[in-house]
Protein backbone atom coordinates (compact mmCIF):
# COMPACT_ATOMS: atom_id res chain seq x y z
CA UNK A 1 0.00 0.00 0.00
CA UNK A 2 0.88 3.57 -0.57
CA UNK A 3 1.52 6.18 1.84
CA UNK A 4 -2.04 7.48 1.18
CA UNK A 5 -3.62 3.92 1.89
CA UNK A 6 -2.32 3.97 5.26
CA UNK A 7 -2.81 7.69 6.08
CA UNK A 8 -6.80 6.87 5.08
CA UNK A 9 -6.67 4.39 7.72
CA UNK A 10 -6.00 6.71 10.47
CA UNK A 11 -7.13 10.05 9.29
CA UNK A 12 -10.28 8.40 6.91
CA UNK A 13 -11.66 6.51 9.85
CA UNK A 14 -11.79 9.09 12.55
CA UNK A 15 -15.21 10.46 13.28
CA UNK A 16 -14.14 14.38 12.38
CA UNK A 17 -11.28 15.21 9.83
CA UNK A 18 -10.29 18.17 12.01
CA UNK A 19 -11.08 19.82 15.04
CA UNK A 20 -14.72 20.91 15.63
CA UNK A 21 -17.89 19.79 17.57
CA UNK A 22 -21.43 19.86 16.40
CA UNK A 23 -22.23 22.89 19.04
CA UNK A 24 -20.05 24.78 17.26
CA UNK A 25 -21.10 24.18 14.12
CA UNK A 26 -24.94 24.91 15.32
CA UNK A 27 -23.41 28.22 16.47
CA UNK A 28 -21.46 29.25 13.49
CA UNK A 29 -25.16 28.76 11.65
CA UNK A 30 -26.97 30.50 13.97
CA UNK A 31 -24.99 33.55 12.99
CA UNK A 32 -26.50 33.36 10.02
CA UNK A 33 -29.81 35.73 10.35
CA UNK A 34 -32.34 35.91 7.45
CA UNK A 35 -31.42 32.61 5.53
CA UNK A 36 -34.41 31.01 3.01
CA UNK A 37 -36.61 28.63 5.22
CA UNK A 38 -34.47 25.43 2.85
CA UNK A 39 -31.29 27.09 2.45
CA UNK A 40 -29.27 25.22 -0.42
CA UNK A 41 -25.63 24.58 1.55
CA UNK A 42 -21.95 23.67 0.15
CA UNK A 43 -20.01 21.80 2.48
CA UNK A 44 -16.53 22.25 0.80
CA UNK A 45 -14.04 19.40 2.16
CA UNK A 46 -16.88 17.43 3.71
CA UNK A 47 -14.69 14.56 4.94
CA UNK A 48 -16.91 12.32 6.83
CA UNK A 49 -19.73 14.93 7.10
CA UNK A 50 -20.16 15.19 11.08
CA UNK A 51 -21.01 18.76 10.40
CA UNK A 52 -22.81 17.96 6.86
CA UNK A 53 -24.90 15.22 9.19
CA UNK A 54 -25.34 18.48 11.47
CA UNK A 55 -26.35 20.94 8.69
CA UNK A 56 -29.37 19.05 7.45
CA UNK A 57 -30.30 18.46 10.83
CA UNK A 58 -30.30 21.94 11.99
CA UNK A 59 -32.22 23.29 8.90
CA UNK A 60 -34.73 22.26 5.68
CA UNK A 61 -32.20 23.14 3.03
CA UNK A 62 -30.24 20.54 0.75
CA UNK A 63 -26.33 20.23 1.21
CA UNK A 64 -23.62 19.38 -1.28
CA UNK A 65 -20.81 18.01 0.27
CA UNK A 66 -17.56 18.01 -1.85
CA UNK A 67 -14.69 15.87 -1.38
CA UNK A 68 -12.02 14.58 -3.27
CA UNK A 69 -11.89 10.81 -1.36
CA UNK A 70 -14.44 8.65 -2.23
CA UNK A 71 -13.94 7.29 0.69
CA UNK A 72 -15.12 10.24 2.36
CA UNK A 73 -18.17 10.36 0.38
CA UNK A 74 -19.40 7.08 0.96
CA UNK A 75 -18.64 7.56 4.84
CA UNK A 76 -21.29 11.08 4.53
CA UNK A 77 -23.68 9.32 2.53
CA UNK A 78 -24.36 6.44 4.96
CA UNK A 79 -24.67 8.98 7.87
CA UNK A 80 -27.20 10.64 5.96
CA UNK A 81 -28.66 7.55 5.89
CA UNK A 82 -28.80 6.52 9.40
CA UNK A 83 -29.75 9.91 10.53
CA UNK A 84 -32.57 10.03 8.01
CA UNK A 85 -31.73 13.04 5.54
CA UNK A 86 -30.31 11.23 2.84
CA UNK A 87 -33.38 12.74 0.69
CA UNK A 88 -31.58 16.12 1.34
CA UNK A 89 -27.90 15.28 0.70
CA UNK A 90 -25.97 15.54 -2.79
CA UNK A 91 -22.48 14.83 -3.15
CA UNK A 92 -19.54 15.43 -5.61
CA UNK A 93 -16.08 13.66 -5.51
CA UNK A 94 -13.92 16.42 -6.56
CA UNK A 95 -11.21 17.96 -5.90
CA UNK A 96 -11.76 21.93 -4.82
CA UNK A 97 -9.27 23.15 -6.91
CA UNK A 98 -11.43 22.10 -9.31
CA UNK A 99 -14.64 23.64 -8.40
CA UNK A 100 -16.84 25.27 -10.93
CA UNK A 101 -20.50 26.13 -10.15
CA UNK A 102 -23.21 28.56 -11.86
CA UNK A 103 -22.57 32.18 -9.92
CA UNK A 104 -24.96 32.84 -7.51
CA UNK A 105 -25.54 28.75 -6.71
CA UNK A 106 -25.47 28.38 -2.83
CA UNK A 107 -27.40 30.75 0.29
CA UNK A 108 -24.09 28.99 2.28
CA UNK A 109 -20.55 28.02 1.50
CA UNK A 110 -19.41 25.96 4.74
CA UNK A 111 -15.87 24.24 5.18
CA UNK A 112 -14.67 22.92 8.69
CA UNK A 113 -10.74 22.61 8.48
CA UNK A 114 -10.56 22.14 4.82
CA UNK A 115 -10.46 25.91 3.08
CA UNK A 116 -6.51 25.74 3.88
CA UNK A 117 -6.08 22.92 1.31
CA UNK A 118 -6.86 25.89 -1.06
CA UNK A 119 -5.11 28.36 1.09
CA UNK A 120 -7.90 31.31 3.34
CA UNK A 121 -7.49 34.25 1.44
CA UNK A 122 -7.35 32.63 -2.26
CA UNK A 123 -10.22 29.83 -0.89
CA UNK A 124 -12.55 33.02 0.13
CA UNK A 125 -12.01 34.47 -3.22
CA UNK A 126 -12.56 31.17 -5.05
CA UNK A 127 -16.12 30.65 -3.69
CA UNK A 128 -17.19 34.09 -3.71
CA UNK A 129 -18.49 34.24 -6.59
CA UNK A 130 -20.65 30.55 -6.12
CA UNK A 131 -22.04 32.57 -3.32
CA UNK A 132 -25.69 34.85 -3.49
CA UNK A 133 -25.89 38.45 -2.98
CA UNK A 134 -26.23 38.92 0.58
CA UNK A 135 -25.53 34.73 1.22
CA UNK A 136 -23.06 33.68 3.39
CA UNK A 137 -19.58 32.12 4.04
CA UNK A 138 -18.14 30.09 6.77
CA UNK A 139 -15.20 28.55 7.09
CA UNK A 140 -12.74 27.39 10.49
CA UNK A 141 -8.73 28.18 10.10
CA UNK A 142 -5.80 27.75 12.26
CA UNK A 143 -5.15 30.94 14.17
CA UNK A 144 -2.77 31.91 16.91
CA UNK A 145 -3.38 32.35 20.03
CA UNK A 146 -0.46 34.10 21.56
CA UNK A 147 1.80 36.36 19.75
CA UNK A 148 4.85 34.34 20.42
CA UNK A 149 4.92 30.43 20.28
CA UNK A 150 7.50 27.70 20.86
CA UNK A 151 10.21 27.17 18.21
CA UNK A 152 8.51 23.38 18.16
CA UNK A 153 4.99 24.95 17.44
CA UNK A 154 6.29 27.24 14.53
CA UNK A 155 8.24 24.37 13.07
CA UNK A 156 5.16 22.15 13.35
CA UNK A 157 3.05 25.10 11.50
CA UNK A 158 6.05 25.62 9.01
CA UNK A 159 3.83 23.72 5.93
CA UNK A 160 1.12 26.21 6.36
CA UNK A 161 2.39 29.62 6.78
CA UNK A 162 -1.41 31.51 6.29
CA UNK A 163 -1.73 30.68 10.18
CA UNK A 164 -1.83 33.95 11.97
CA UNK A 165 -4.02 35.85 14.41
CA UNK A 166 -7.75 36.30 14.23
CA UNK A 167 -7.33 40.17 13.90
CA UNK A 168 -5.21 39.07 10.74
CA UNK A 169 -8.05 36.78 9.48
CA UNK A 170 -10.86 39.40 9.52
CA UNK A 171 -8.45 41.70 8.04
CA UNK A 172 -7.85 39.08 5.13
CA UNK A 173 -11.77 38.93 4.94
CA UNK A 174 -12.64 42.75 4.43
CA UNK A 175 -10.05 42.46 1.69
CA UNK A 176 -11.95 40.13 -0.55
CA UNK A 177 -15.28 41.64 -0.46
CA UNK A 178 -17.10 40.19 2.47
CA UNK A 179 -18.74 41.52 5.42
CA UNK A 180 -18.28 40.39 9.08
CA UNK A 181 -20.50 38.63 10.66
CA UNK A 182 -19.05 36.91 13.67
CA UNK A 183 -16.24 34.83 14.51
CA UNK A 184 -14.97 32.31 17.83
CA UNK A 185 -12.04 30.09 18.76
CA UNK A 186 -12.63 26.42 19.29
CA UNK A 187 -12.11 25.03 22.35
CA UNK A 188 -9.36 22.92 23.45
CA UNK A 189 -12.01 19.29 23.68
CA UNK A 190 -12.91 20.27 20.00
CA UNK A 191 -9.60 18.87 18.88
CA UNK A 192 -9.28 16.15 21.04
CA UNK A 193 -13.12 14.63 21.72
CA UNK A 194 -14.09 13.59 17.72
CA UNK A 195 -10.54 14.16 16.62
CA UNK A 196 -7.41 13.13 18.69
CA UNK A 197 -8.35 10.89 21.17
CA UNK A 198 -9.91 8.35 18.50
CA UNK A 199 -6.44 9.43 16.68
CA UNK A 200 -4.67 7.58 19.69
CA UNK A 201 -7.28 5.10 19.61
CA UNK A 202 -6.07 4.48 15.79
CA UNK A 203 -2.68 4.56 16.59
CA UNK A 204 -2.87 2.20 18.95
CA UNK A 205 -4.83 -0.53 16.71
CA UNK A 206 -2.32 0.06 13.90
CA UNK A 207 1.26 0.97 14.75
CA UNK A 208 2.47 -2.79 15.98
CA UNK A 209 1.39 -4.18 12.17
CA UNK A 210 2.84 -0.97 10.79
CA UNK A 211 5.98 -1.49 12.49
CA UNK A 212 8.85 -1.52 9.76
CA UNK A 213 7.20 -0.94 7.12
CA UNK A 214 8.82 2.15 5.05
CA UNK A 215 5.27 4.23 4.01
CA UNK A 216 3.05 3.23 7.75
CA UNK A 217 5.45 4.43 9.83
CA UNK A 218 6.03 7.78 8.75
CA UNK A 219 1.86 7.78 8.96
CA UNK A 220 2.23 6.94 12.65
CA UNK A 221 4.87 9.28 13.36
CA UNK A 222 3.31 12.61 11.70
CA UNK A 223 -0.05 11.71 13.70
CA UNK A 224 1.70 11.05 17.33
CA UNK A 225 4.00 14.55 16.43
CA UNK A 226 0.33 16.23 15.86
CA UNK A 227 -1.15 14.85 18.81
CA UNK A 228 1.57 15.75 20.83
CA UNK A 229 2.44 19.53 19.76
CA UNK A 230 -1.34 20.25 20.23
CA UNK A 231 -0.91 18.50 24.04
CA UNK A 232 1.80 20.31 25.18
CA UNK A 233 0.89 23.68 23.39
CA UNK A 234 -2.77 24.13 23.64
CA UNK A 235 -2.84 27.83 24.52
CA UNK A 236 -1.04 29.00 21.45
CA UNK A 237 -2.67 28.08 18.78
CA UNK A 238 -6.30 26.68 17.83
CA UNK A 239 -8.85 27.17 15.20
CA UNK A 240 -11.40 29.86 14.72
CA UNK A 241 -14.59 30.06 13.19
CA UNK A 242 -15.42 32.76 10.56
CA UNK A 243 -19.04 33.90 9.44
CA UNK A 244 -19.03 36.52 6.75
CA UNK A 245 -21.73 37.33 4.65
CA UNK A 246 -21.38 38.34 0.45
CA UNK A 247 -22.67 42.07 -0.24
CA UNK A 248 -26.66 42.28 -1.05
Amino acid sequence: MEHMDYFLQIYGTLPRAGPGANALTRRALELMTGLPDSPRILDVGCGPGMQTIELLRATSGTVLALDIFPEMIERVRDRAELAGVSDRLETLQQDMNDMSFPPSSFDVIWSEGAIYFLGFEAGLEKVRPFVKPGGYVAVSESVWLKSDPPPEVVEFWSEYPEIDTVSEKLAVIDRVGYRQVGHFVMPPEAWTKHYYDPMEERIAEKEADWKGIPTAEPVVAEARKEIAVFRRYPDYFSYGFFVMRTPQ
